[in-house]
């Protein structure tokens, strides 16, 4: 089964809360850093997009299945409290619990290396 990339070739995937707004909220911008949260309900499935570097409270964890740039899937089981670190990515999240996935994300906004890339 070949794999299918995430964004085309050449384009660079939007920010969470432009990506899915139904999901995704700013609550505070200060221009090189934002404060975004995350409800997830169960079964669905955000469009993909991308996070500067950026730190990522659970507040209440579940079950993701988690898409990445280069089409493969990683599983990842998160329990509420629980405190996670990324650098700069793009990704696809699809809630496959039975319960709400609630996170408040810090974002680097100096650190979005793709979007100087392309911006």
């Amino acid at each position: 089964m070949t794999k299918q990339a995430l964004v085309e070739p050449g384009t660079i995937a939007p920010l969470a809360d432009q990506a899915s707004p139904d999901m995704y909220a700013e609550l505070v911008n200060t221009g090189t850093t934002r404060l975004v949260r995350m409800v997830m309900p169960p079964g669905a499935t955000d469009a993909p997009h991308r996070h500067p570097e950026e730190i990522v409270y659970f507040i209440r964890g579940g079950t993701l299945s988690i898409r990445l740039e280069d089409g493969t899937t990683v599983e990842k089981e998160v329990a509420d409290g629980e405190v996670m670190h990324n650098g700069p990515w793009t990704h696809q999240v699809t809630n496959a619990g039975e319960s709400e996935v609630e996170a408040i994300i810090f974002v680097r906004l100096d650190n979005d290396v793709e979007g100087s890339l392309h911006g």
